[in-house]
């Protein structure tokens, strides 16, 4: 189950109604006891396999607002950051970017359940949709220089191993040159 510990310390799994109640409230008051510092830093530590994409968006907000308080933000993958959990975790302060040397992200663009029931639902909806696909792609070329995003994405199991995140600029360094 996602939490924290010792205050600025957080573990993100799933993006899922465990994670909003155990995580947000006290990220959030983290964020601005780390502000105060000379130095603040949280560490994100993400194993997850995705979830909610509000909840997406309400911690990638919180990260950049941490960065814009000047407080760092690692984020640390041990194992997987698949779908929600890669788009928090390039965006971590750069330099402060973690991955296991055998842990994999998973880009994609998500998935949208919607259930239309008149020709002008379809019509919103899929604007909606589409907006949301937009925004992912947005995200992934903001934080990071994956080749050919626009046509990976396309495929619902793009997997990136640890060395290409790297490389790709979706992680900074391997976890074995992580300190306290």
């Amino acid at each position: 189950m996602p939490g924290h510990y010792d205050d600025n310390v957080f573990f993100i799994g799933d993006f899922d109604d465990a994670l909003e109640q155990s995580v947000l409230v006290p990220l959030t008051k983290e964020i601005e006891n780390q502000a105060n510092l000379r130095e603040g830093r949280i560490d994100l530590y993400i194993n997850s396999y995705g979830g909610y994409g509000a909840l997406l968006d309400h911690m990638v907000e919180l990260v950049e607002m941490a960065k814009r308080e000047d407080v760092t933000v690692r984020t640390i993958v041990p194992s997987v950051a698949f779908s929600a959990g890669s788009m928090l975790a390039i965006t971590g302060t750069p330099g402060e970017r973690y991955i296991g040397r055998n842990a994999e992200h998973l880009i994609h663009y998500g998935q949208i359940a919607s259930f239309e029931t008149t020709p002008k639902q379809v019509e919103r909806f899929s604007k909606w949709k589409d907006r949301s696909f937009k925004r992912n792609l947005a995200h992934y070329k903001k934080y990071c220089n994956v080749p050919d995003i626009d046509s990976e994405m396309m495929d619902e199991g793009f997997f990136v191993v640890a060395k290409d995140a790297i490389r790709w600029g979706m992680a900074d360094h391997f976890t074995d040159k992580l300190r306290p």
